[in-house]
This record gives structure tokens, C-alpha cells and sequence, in this order.
């Protein structure tokens, strides 16, 4: 699919639908030997120096914080931080924060409340020996307040409450030590917790600890904890029994009388706002007046118990937000914190931080302080570890260690060689069983995921003994290493190559589900309508709706589930959850699932593997019988089995368990077979199983060929990938089982890779890559590239898109690189009409009529004059490609219609920033084949200055894409133009959705991790206006530093352009992180504009550069111009083509420059003579010929031609010196010679040389390179009267050497008065 050209010409390959002509790069292999930088920057000390480029909120922030020291203020019974942005009330001695007070708000805690009941740290504990999760709360109330730190930076406080034998049985046998910390300038304040059990203390057991803050109803409203996770909240009124109803369980509540009408009918469930520890980072609440943010922050998981995926409480009514360090909740007992006799413990929970934020002056939307807050969240994670806490039990960066290595799966049933374990977890948990990290709750873990070749790096691990843990999604099993790694201080630990065997005996004969340990691959129904929340209607999480185990009976009130291999479909036929059916009464009855398989040869010698994987139980036995559901003893049982409570709580996994049952052979049948899966408990609605997979295995090896296809599919369309190529052959949609060229040979279709790789599954989400690596075995055959090209499909989309990472390692050889581009060739039998633009869309020929029996090739082999086409409606006609090219500022989306069926094919590119050369830069679209083309690199008009050269030495990345290939249709071919429109409409909806969230590469940033760049350009000028003159229309950009104007030629790096408006103003969202100029051009004036200072973009800056002024080149008045300086020859005379070679479209059309062969027509209009401007009496509308070329004589040889500027001077100042300004359009193997009052002069007064390789004339566009040059005219070259300027083209060696021109000025001297025209 994606086309390179390496030195290398501008060819199609007409026998393919979609080319590759490179493979892609792997993702950056860190060197594993290389040590680590544990610095880290101490952000926090300095926000008042942040510089004026970070976000509006933080900005806003800075700005108006005093530089006022940390203040503390000890009172009887309370105790004040306040550091002149917010101040903290906390109760002394107990520790409970009891006010908040910011930007206004006297108390952001619910005010209503006691003071004890604000915000706190609380734990639920239980005496040894207790059963259940069920026990004593101690919202934690100290005895002893301590200053720890107090100086204009910093206060840390700490509140203590110390156990002895007098408190056993009445309260929890523990030191504990809660701290709280406030920074200068900083607009929050963290806190952590130290808790320490004595070896000689008694045995208890803790349920859960956290810190809880209740806010003020009557403010905040609005509650975030993801993007697509945020509303606006039910009252805490609302839950009271005469406004709402309970429903199966004590938090379950349905809104039947809230105080806002709204809400009536939704249930409100704490549960339903869980979140895994990996991605529960940032969550709160927004108060809309004034706009106020307040939000908890989890910089890290370190002290969070049961590893990345455990699931918490996050924020709910209340309006309470939480900071949960450990809890039972989705796991049950398993996750008690259990201590024996004689045991010490001691752990440092946290820090956390505690963020508040506004909006300046009260303006602008409450919903950017979740963009701010998830910036914030950004630079707290980065900080980490903290150095600040005072407390010795916390260590700093230099006190912890890192471990790296690299993950490999050895699976010989998959593949012979090892696999690298792409987006493995990897961990260092306490020494335990294999996956016993699930239930670890003592100690620290600490977690990352590896890349795409399995590579990991844990970094600021604490000192201590650790296993390491590994699970890798797309493999059932847990792998631990069994040798204990000890870190300590400094030390950086390189493991090297591990290899995870994950469990197989044999081949798979079938499987369901996807080994990810969860169930959300599986049909998750609707809810009943009566039990909704309006925020998981039609959104990924749809698990979380409420009393969706009751759909199970309603969907199979009598019989149970049967899933038959090979013909049902586990995304709609396997019910997520494995629960009771309902029965009279309020009875219950175990289910019983069943799935069917044929069986050719059943080998009754022989063992076969049942595999069944679960994500969650709660009191429930999973039983296995083979072809008899009757028989008295299960082949497998479970034996009861979890306490996860998933059901009930929404969730869509719990604790991972992995079953393996030997099925012997002799009982199983040739033909068909069943298994039965019963859930035999049957006491409560909420017993059950959810099952992320099950697989069947028979012993013994047995040769499987790996698929040499890929297949995305989400219902709509069907994307069909060849492996591991990576080249689509087949795109099914809309009854029609192929949109490309199925007549076309599949092995000439470009470029190959030659690893496949699945990046992302799950029910919303494909992405794939495919990848090919460089190494030098390759020299001069390949090019020195790392390529990968990457697909993704989303639920719901009609379409899919693609990009591709490119790289050059610095050790690699030089190449040049002039084209890259993605290619899509349709069936020809079907698209027949083309769109460009709302006036550039026609229906088109056939590419047989471009064949020598059918076509006249003309001056380029790419323009054919169709003489004998297959529809004769076209000929006459003239066909070339580069007729359809367009400016990459109006490429956004072009492509196909097909009329039977009505359907569109569209390439939509939402960006620019990954194109070469600028907003004016053309490039190629759609052209007969039917080709439908996304151009990203190119020379086309410009020649070799845009032809990537990268130099030795020279290390080089870049993104292409993604860009959007997205399929519409309709009903009736009565409005199959109306697609056209649709297209237009999504490629407005790609665009706003620019940067995509989904890409899954870390080479491509998302919003948050792009900066932003505003201010207003002027233009100073005063031979126009004393006054500056805003820079209305300017192209204002960012591109990677360089000369004035190298923005047009520069084509390595990314570029971020925008239009002023018509004050000059100018704004340049979502920029990548990197150096930049800041390039500009005005409409109206010559020349470039540059900003000298290096702009340096960073994640979530917000740069204002203020007033910018541009001086166009400028010596003195006009004396008079041609043209209109806007670097296009448009507005000049454009002939009509020779009746002979039209396309019809572009008759009288704007574009009319794009007709074939015009330069032919100026010999036809100046035959002997060449062109006479006359200053006054000419004009350049009509009397100045788009183009100088050359005159082609009868012989068939070209001369040269020499055109003239008259002009009449009253007087002339003989001393000085005279500005003549040529802009140039375009340029084409060409040499300008600039003469005064005498064309035989030997020597030219100017020449520019030979210029230009634009080739700008030969494919009918109107502009190519610009190019600037001012001519010193002394005033003795001039006389009294009149004068002549003498233009000559000097090559003329072919019809297409040439320039055109964009503008021309002669100015005279600036002190000069006498000088009139």
C-alpha cells in the first residue's frame, strides 16, 4: 500500500490494486547495554518560571500566583498551609482536612458535613480469624501534629497516631503517619501515608485504606475520569429513598424523582466509575461557577495493591473522589491483607496530589480544566519518583534501580522461532507462585509494558527482592522468572532474553474468545431500557450498564447457550457472562453451555487439552462433562470457586484463573461432539463465570500453516491484508466482494513486508502492523529504511486507515528518497466518476483507453489524446494525470463513485503536517486507472530541491498518515452525487478529530502531547502606510529551522500551517514537540517572512509570540507593477487550448490553465514578434502571457524569446539606484537575462543562471517554487522618455523550459523626488 520511489522515476504499476514499494521500520530497538539517566527534573520548585508557551490554565495560573513563600499557621485546633494560590485547613491533631479554599471559593469541601466527614484518610479492619470483607472503619484520627518541613519552599506536616497494647481489639494494630506536603507556587498540595506493624504487635487483617474527599454539592456537578468517562453527576438528594428506588444491591439506586429532571430513570451506581490501576491516573470534578477544577492525581502504581489491571473506585455522587491504595473490590478475599503472628510490616502509601485549577477571568469552557488536569497528570508522572518527601521510608531516583531486558514467547505450535512479546505486562513484584502478583498486597510492584520486539524497562524500582512477572495478551498463562532479582541503589540490572513458553501440548483445533483476560470481546447486550446511565449508551464500556445478567434469561428463557465452532460467532453468540437463570419466585437454576465441534479422525490413543481461560468468578463451580451433559461426575470441576463480585459491580474481569482439562481421547466421537460448561451454583443472580477464551489442543505435534492473509472486519467492511506482506487485496463492502482491481496480478503489487505483528484487538479496535528491517545484508538492493506500515479498523467506521513510521539509523549508508505515497487501484468495471472539488469532478475514461490501439501519447508519455476510446463520449479528448493535481491546503479528500451499486471510495487526509514542501506544494490525487493516490513526499512541480536527502551520519524518523480511506453509499443511484457531499462532510469530521487518540505508536503524539503557538503578524511597509498593516490572509507556519523561505523545499521534518485572519491574528494548534521557525508569506507582498528565534515546542505549551512585523523588501515608490504578488501566474492571460487537445472539464473553467498544451499557443499568438508590455496602456490580465517559453519554429527547434516592458519616465535620477523586483511562479530549466534600453547587449545586466526543475509547464499547474530576485537598475541605464526592460529566456532546447512570473515592481531610489512616470 505504500509506494516509494528511491532515485527512481514517476511510474505506476497499472497491474496492481494497492503497491508497497517499501516495507516498514521496526520501533526503535534501545540499546539494552545502555545506562540509564535517573536524573529527574524537580518540577516542582519552579512553576513560577514556567515559560509562556505552557497551557492556558497553568499560564493563568503562573501569572497571577504571587511569589509569596509557603505560609503555616498553627493554631489550637487547626492548622493552615497556604502559599498564595490555596489554602489548607487540616484539624490538629487528628489530620482531617476540613477547608480548602481557592480562586473565590471559601471552602471547596462540603460544608454541610462535619468537619470530620471532609477530607480524609480512612481504613477498614478486622481482628485475625474474622471471615468476610466486611469490617471495622477508621476514618484515621491522629494524636500528635509535627512541623517536618517549614522554609519559603516547602511545608511538610505530619499527624500521628502510635499503637500499644492497651488499644488491642479496639483499634488497628499500626503506626501511622499521614503527611501532607505544599509547594510554592504550586496549585495543590500532596499527601502520602506511612503505616508500620511491629513484629511483636497481634495478627489483624485490613480490608481497605484511601483517602476520601467529599465536596461541595451545591458546586461541583461535572465529574471526568476519562475522556469518554465524564458527565454531568446526579444530586446526592437524588439517592435518598423517597427520590429513588433500590435495586439489587445497597449502591445500585434508580433515579426516580431527582432534583434535576434529567436523570430521571438512570441508575446511579458507584461501581459503574471503576477504573484499572494502569489507567486510573487523574479523575474529579468541575464547578461550572466559578470554573473550578478539582481533581486527584496518582503519579504511580508502586504502592497500589494486585498489579496493573486491578480495578478501583475512582469518583461518584457525592460529590466524592477517591484515591484508593488498596481494596477487595473485583477480587474478593484473595486481596485481604492478612497479617500472621510475629510479622512486621511497614509501606508509604503515596504520594499523591491533589490538583485545583480555574480558568482565567472565569472564561471559556469548564471542560479544558480536564485538559489541563490530564496535563498536570502528565508532569506529576514524569516526576516521579518525588523529591521532596521528607520522610526516609520514601526513597529518591538515586536511591532505586532499573531492570531491562527483552520478553520473548516460544510457542513452536505458532511458530518455529521465538516471538517477541508485543505489549507483554511486565513486572517486579514480591517473590511468590507464578501470577501470584494478582493477589500480592503487601509489598511494591512495579510495572511497564514492552514494546513491539518485547523489549521492557522498569525504572526507579525500590530496593528489595522481586520476582519478575510477565503476562503477554494473545497467550493464555502467567510467566514468572524463577531466580530472585535483589535491586539496590544505582543499580541497573540488565536481564536479557527471557522466553515465556505459555501452555500447549498440540495444535489448536478451535478456540473462542481472545486471550486477554477479559471478557469484553464477547456479546455484551443492552441493557433493559428501565436501567440505564445515559454515559454507557452506545460506548466501548458498555459492560458497565446495570443488570445486564438479567438479559441472559430474557435472551435464553428456556434453553441455554450453544456455540458451535465454525459457524457461530463469539463477538455475538457467547453471552460475556457465564450467570444463573432467573426463575419464579425470585429462585435461581444453574446454566449449562454447550459447544459443538466436528471431529474428523478423534485419535483415541491420545490426550486432547481443553483450555479454559476465566476472567472472573464469583461463588460459582464451572464443571466439564464430554458428549454426556447426564453424567453423575463432571470430568473437571472447578470446586467453588472466586469472590470477585464482578457481576454485580460491572466489571469485565476480576482475577485471571487458568483451567487445563485432559480430555482422553476415547471419548470423543468422529463427527460431531459437545462439551457442556455448567455453573452449577445457583443461590443469587450474581453467581457466575466470565470466560476471556477456550481452546482445544490435541497431543503431539502436528505442521499448521500460519494464514497468509489478514482479514479486519467490523460489520460494515471487510479489509483483507496479505502476510506477511502487508499489501490490501481486497476491500469488500456494499455487496461488492471486491472494490479494487481483482483482474490484477497479486505478486506485482509493490512492496513487502516480511513480519506481521497485532498492536491492538479488542471489540473497538484493530491495529496491525506489518515491518521490514534493514541490515547491511541489504546494501544496494534494498533501501536503508525500517519501514512500517500500519492499518487500523474502529468499530462502527466506514473505513480504515493507515500510516507508516519510516527510519534511518545514523550507521546507515546515504540514499536519496523522491516520492512516498500510498496507492489504491479500483475496479474499473465499477468507478467510472471522479471528485476533486465541488468544480473538479467529471466521469472518466477508461484506462484501456490510454492503450496504443486507443490513445495518441503526446509531448509527456503521462498525456495520451484518446482517439478510439471504449466510450466515445471521450474522444478528442486528452488524459493526463497531472491535470487533477491540486495544493496540498485544498487535498483533503478526493477518491471514486461508483453507480451499481451507488457507492464512494474516498482517500481523506486530515493533516498536513506529514507532507513535504509546504500549503502550496502539488501533489497528485485521483487519475484514471482508477487510481486513488495519498501523496506525502514527492518532487513533482519543484524538482530535485524536494527530492529527501539524507547524508551519512544522518539519523532520520518520520510518520506518514494516517490518513483515512473511508466508503459511503446509497440507497438509489438518484442520489449517488450526494456522496461526493457526505465525503466532504466526514473529511470536516476527520479533520476535527486531528491528532487521531487511537494510533497506538509512540512515535505518533496525541493532543495532550502537542503544543500550541498564537500571535499576530504585521506588515510594515511605508511607502503604503505609515501605520503597520495587518498581515490579512498571511500563510503563518512552523517548520523545522532553516533559511528565509527553505519552508517550501524542506521535506525531512513536520510542518504546522494556518491562515491569519483579517486582523493578522494566528493560531497553530496540535504541533509535535521539537525546534522550530515560525515562516510566513502575505498575499499582496513580496517575499518571505522569518522569525529568527528558534521556537522550541514542548507537550501542552501554549506559546504566545505577541506582535510580529514583516518588512517586505522595500527601497523606495513604486513606479509601477505587473501581476499580483501571490506566487501564482493565475491572473495572467491564459489562452484556449488547441480545439484538438481538450479536457473537457476545464473548459471555461477557473482552472483553465490546466488544459493540455498551452505553452503552444504563444507561438501561435506571437508567431514572429514576441511580447510588448506597455506600462499604462497594457494589461497584464490579457496582454501578458501566463508563461514565457519558447517559440517552436518550423523546423521543429525551439529559440528563445525576449519579451519587453515599455515604460515612460519624466525624469530620472542619474546617481541613483533603481529596484527592479522579479517574482518568479515557477521555473523550468530556464535562465532569466535582465537587459536596459539595449536587447543586443553583449553582457545581461542580470541573469539568474540556469534555474529551476520544477517542470511546472509540461503537467498545467500554475505555480511551483517561488522565487525572489531584486535587480540594481543605476539610474544612468535610463533615460527622458522612454524606456524598455528586456526579458529574455535564454535555454531553448525543448517546448517546456520556461518561467512564469508572479510579479514584477520597479521601484525607484529612496531619496530620490524627481523620479515620475
Amino acid at each position: 500500500m505504500f509506494h516509494l520511489l528511491v532515485d527512481g522515476g514517476d511510474k505506476e504499476n497499472n497491474s496492481s490494486r494497492v503497491h508497497i514499494l517499501h516495507d516498514m521500520p521496526q520501533l526503535y530497538r534501545p540499546n539494552p547495554l545502555k545506562s540509564h539517566d535517573h536524573g529527574k527534573p524537580d518540577r516542582h520548585f519552579h512553576l513560577a518560571n514556567r515559560p509562556s508557551w505552557w497551557s492556558p490554565l497553568e499560564r493563568q495560573q503562573v501569572l497571577t500566583m504571587s511569589s509569596q513563600r509557603v505560609r503555616l499557621d498553627v493554631q489550637d485546633k487547626y492548622v493552615v498551609m497556604d502559599n498564595g494560590i490555596l489554602q489548607v485547613t487540616i484539624s490538629n491533631p487528628d489530620g482531617i482536612i476540613t477547608g480548602i479554599q481557592y480562586n473565590g471559593i471559601d471552602n471547596l469541601l462540603a460544608v454541610e458535613n462535619d468537619e470530620s466527614d471532609r477530607g480524609y484518610w480512612d481504613l477498614v479492619w478486622n481482628l485475625a480469624g474474622s471471615k468476610g470483607t466486611k469490617g471495622k472503619f477508621d476514618r484515621i484520627e491522629t494524636t500528635r501534629f509535627e512541623v517536618i518541613v517549614e522554609n519559603e519552599e516547602l511545608v511538610e506536616l505530619s499527624f500521628t497516631r502510635t499503637w500499644d497494647s492497651s488499644l488491642e481489639g479496639k483499634v488497628v494494630p499500626l503506626n501511622i503517619d499521614k503527611r501532607f506536603v505544599m509547594l510554592r507556587n504550586s496549585s495543590g498540595f500532596y499527601t502520602y501515608a506511612i503505616y508500620e506493624h511491629l513484629k511483636e504487635w497481634p495478627a489483624f487483617i485490613l480490608d481497605r485504606f484511601r483517602v476520601a474527599f467529599k465536596l461541595r454539592k451545591d458546586k461541583f456537578h461535572y465529574m471526568a475520569m476519562a475522556d469518554n468517562r465524564q458527565r454531568y453527576m446526579p444530586l446526592p438528594d437524588d439517592r435518598l429513598a423517597y427520590r429513588s428506588q433500590t435495586l439489587a444491591y445497597p449502591e445500585a439506586v434508580l433515579l426516580v424523582d431527582p432534583l434535576e429532571p434529567e436523570f430521571r430513570g438512570e441508575v446511579d451506581d458507584k461501581y459503574q466509575y471503576s477504573c484499572e490501576n494502569k489507567d486510573n491516573r487523574v479523575h474529579g470534578w468541575i464547578c461550572n461557577d466559578p470554573p473550578v477544577g478539582f481533581w486527584q492525581i496518582t503519579p504511580s502504581d508502586e504502592f497500589r495493591s494486585a498489579g496493573p489491571l486491578k480495578q478501583n473506585l475512582t469518583s461518584h455522587v457525592g460529590p466524592t473522589t477517591l484515591a484508593v491504595m488498596h481494596s477487595v473490590h473485583y477480587s474478593g478475599e484473595d486481596l485481604l491483607l492478612k497479617f500472621g503472628k510475629n510479622e512486621p510490616w511497614k509501606k508509604v502509601f503515596g504520594p499523591i496530589f491533589i490538583y485545583i485549577n480555574s480558568l482565567s477571568n472565569g472564561g471559556g469552557d469548564p471542560l479544558s480544566l480536564w485538559e489541563d488536569a490530564k496535563l498536570q497528570m502528565k508532569i506529576e508522572v514524569q516526576s516521579w519518583p518525588y523529591s521532596f518527601p521528607a520522610s526516609e521510608d520514601f526513597p529518591h531516583s538515586d536511591q532505586r534501580g532499573n531492570v531491562s531486558g527483552r520478553l520473548l514467547v516460544k510457542d513452536r505450535y505458532v511458530c518455529d522461532e521465538n516471538i517477541p512479546a508485543n505489549g507483554a505486562y511486565v513486572g517486579l513484584a514480591p517473590p511468590g507462585d507464578v501470577g501470584s502478583w494478582q493477589s500480592e498486597v503487601k509489598g511494591y510492584q512495579f510495572w511497564t509494558r514492552a514494546d513491539e520486539d518485547g523489549y521492557f524497562c522498569i525504572n526507579n524500582i525500590r530496593t528489595g527482592d522481586y520476582n519478575l512477572y510477565a503476562w503477554v495478551p494473545g497467550f493464555v498463562g502467567d510467566y514468572r522468572y524463577d531466580f530472585i532479582i535483589t535491586t539496590d541503589e544505582g543499580y541497573d540490572i540488565y536481564m536479557g532474553d527471557l522466553v515465556y513458553e505459555p501452555p500447549r501440548d498440540g495444535p489448536t483445533l478451535w478456540e473462542i474468545g481472545i486471550p486477554d483476560r477479559t471478557a469484553a470481546e464477547f456479546y455484551v447486550p443492552d441493557p433493559n431500557p428501565v436501567f440505564i446511565n445515559k454515559l454507557y449508551v452506545n460506548h466501548p464500556d458498555r459492560f458497565r450498564q446495570y443488570g445486564l445478567w438479567e438479559r441472559y434469561a430474557e435472551l435464553y428463557p428456556d434453553e441455554d447457550l450453544v456455540y458451535t465452532v465454525g459457524v457461530s460467532d463469539y463477538r455475538k453468540d457467547w453471552f460475556f457472562a457465564q450467570v444463573t437463570r432467573k426463575k419464579d419466585y425470585n429462585t435461581y437454576e444453574g446454566t449449562t453451555w454447550q459447544i459443538k465441534f466436528k471431529l474428523d479422525c478423534p485419535d483415541k490413543s491420545k490426550t486432547y487439552q481443553l483450555r479454559l481461560a476465566l476472567a472472573t468468578a464469583h461463588a460459582s463451580e464451572l464443571q466439564v462433562r464430554v458428549n454426556d451433559p447426564d453424567a453423575v461426575s463432571p470430568l473437571f470441576s472447578s470446586g467453588q470457586i472466586g469472590k470477585d463480585n464482578t457481576i454485580a459491580r460491572h466489571g469485565i474481569h476480576g482475577l485471571y484463573r487458568l483451567y487445563t482439562v485432559d480430555i482422553p481421547g476415547n471419548l470423543l466421537l468422529e463427527g460431531d461432539n459437545t462439551i457442556f460448561l455448567s455453573q452449577s451454583k445457583a443461590t443469587s443472580p450474581f453467581q457466575g463465570i466470565i470466560r476471556p477464551s477456550a481452546a482445544q489442543e490435541i497431543d503431539g505435534r502436528k505442521e499448521i500453516c500460519i494464514p497468509c492473509e489478514v482479514v479486519m472486519d467490523n460489520g460494515i467492511l471487510q479489509v483483507k491484508i496479505s502476510n506477511p506482506d502487508g499489501i490490501v487485496t481486497g476491500i469488500q463492502y456494499n455487496g461488492i466482494d471486491n472494490l479494487l482491481e481483482v483482474l490484477d496480478e497479486e505478486a506485482n503489487r509493490g512492496f513487502k513486508g516480511t513480519k506481521f505483528n497485532v498492536i491492538v484487538e479488542n471489540e473497538d479496535q484493530v491495529e496491525i502492523s506489518f515491518t521490514r528491517t534493514w541490515d547491511f545484508s541489504l546494501e544496494g538492493n534494498a533501501v536503508p529504511l525500517n519501514l512500517d506500515k500500519r492499518f487500523i479498523m474502529l468499530r462502527n467506521s466506514s473505513g480504515f486507515y493507515s500510516y507508516a513510521i519510516f527510519e534511518h539509523l545514523g550507521e546507515w549508508p546515504p540514499f536519496n528518497l523522491p516520492q512516498v505515497r500510498i496507492v489504491f487501484k479500483l475496479r474499473k468495471d465499477k468507478f467510472h466518476y471522479m471528485a476533486v472539488a465541488d468544480d473538479r469532478q467529471r466521469f472518466m475514461p477508461l484506462p484501456d483507453d490510454r492503450l496504443p490501439d486507443r490513445g495518441q501519447p503526446l509531448a509527456t508519455p503521462e498525456a495520451v489524446l484518446l482517439v478510439n476510446p471504449v466510450e466515445p463520449e471521450f474522444k478528442g479528448e486528452v488524459d493526463d494525470k497531472y491535470q487533477y493535481s491540486s495544493e496540498n491546503k485544498d487535498l483533503k479528500v478526493h477518491g471514486w463513485i461508483s453507480l451499481n451499486p451507488p457507492t464512494g471510495f474516498w482517500q481523506i487526509t486530515p493533516s498536513s503536517e506529514f507532507r513535504s514542501g509546504g500549503p502550496v506544494k502539488q501533489n497528485l490525487t485521483s487519475h484514471v486507472g482508477p487510481f486513488a493516490l495519498a501523496m506525502f513526499l514527492s518532487a513533482h512541480y519543484a524538482g530535485e530541491d524536494l527530492v529527501l536527502k539524507l547524508n551519512p551520519g544522518e539519523p532520520w524518523k518520520k510518520v506518514f498518515g494516517p490518513v483515512f480511506l473511508y466508503l459511503n453509499s446509497v440507497g438509489s443511484q438518484d442520489n449517488v452525487f450526494s456522496l461526493w457531499k457526505d465525503a466532504k462532510n466526514q473529511m470536516q469530521r476527520e479533520v476535527q478529530k486531528w491528532p487521531y487518540s487511537f494510533p497506538a505508536s509512540e512515535d505518533f503524539p496525541k493532543s495532550s502531547q502537542r503544543g500550541k503557538v498564537c500571535g499576530r503578524l504585521k506588515v510594515q511597509d511605508r511607502y503604503i502606510s505609515y501605520e503597520c498593516i495587518p498581515a490579512n490572509g498571511a500563510y503563518v507556519g512552523l517548520v523545522p529551522p532553516g533559511e528565509v523561505g527553505s519552508w517550501q523545499r524542506e521535506c525531512k521534518g513536520y510542518q504546522f500551517w494556518t491562515k491569519a485572519d483579517e486582523d493578522g491574528n494566528f493560531t497553530i494548534d496540535y504541533i509535535r514537540t521539537g525546534g522550530y521557525n515560525i515562516y510566513a508569506w502575505v498575499p499582496g507582498f513580496v517575499g518571505d517572512y522569518k522569525y529568527d528565534v528558534v521556537i522550541n515546542i514542548t507537550e501542552g505549551c501554549n506559546i504566545n509570540v505577541g506582535d510580529l512585523i514583516y518588512e517586505p523588501p522595500r527601497d523606495g515608490p513604486m513606479l509601477w507593477e505587473i501581476g499580483i504578488p501571490d506566487r501564482s501566474a493565475a491572473e495572467f492571460y491564459i489562452p484556449d487550448p488547441d480545439p484538438k487537445y481538450i479536457n473537457r472539464l476545464y473548459v471555461r473553467h477557473p482552472d483553465r490553465y490546466r488544459q493540455y498544451g498551452l505553452w503552444e499557443r504563444y507561438a501561435d499568438l506571437y508567431p514572429d514578434g514576441d511580447l510588448v508590455f506597455t506600462v499604462g496602456n497594457s494589461d497584464y490580465k490579457n496582454d501578458w502571457f501566463f508563461a514565457q517559453v519558447n517559440r517552436k519554429k518550423e523546423d521543429g527547434t525551439y529559440e528563445a524569446t525576449t519579451w519587453q516592458i515599455k515604460f515612460m519616465l519624466n525624469s530620472v535620477d542619474n546617481t541613483g539606484t533603481y529596484k527592479l523586483r522579479l517574482a518568479l511562479a515557477t521555473a523550468h530549466v530556464a535562465e532569466l537575462q535582465v537587459r536596459i534600453n539595449d536587447p543586443k547587449v553583449d553582457t545581461p545586466l542580470f541573469t539568474t543562471g540556469q534555474i529551476g526543475h520544477d517542470n511546472t509547464i509540461a503537467r498545467h499547474g500554475i505555480h511551483g517554487l517561488y522565487r525572489l530576485y531584486t535587480i540594481d537598475v543605476p539610474g544612468a541605464q535610463l533615460v527622458e522618455g522612454e524606456n524598455i526592460i528586456f526579458l529574455t529566456q535564454a535555454v531553448n532546447t525543448d517546448p517546456l523550459q520556461g518561467i512564469m512570473y508572479d510579479y514584477i515592481r520597479l521601484e525607484c531610489p529612496a531619496s530620490s523626488s524627481s523620479t515620475k512616470l
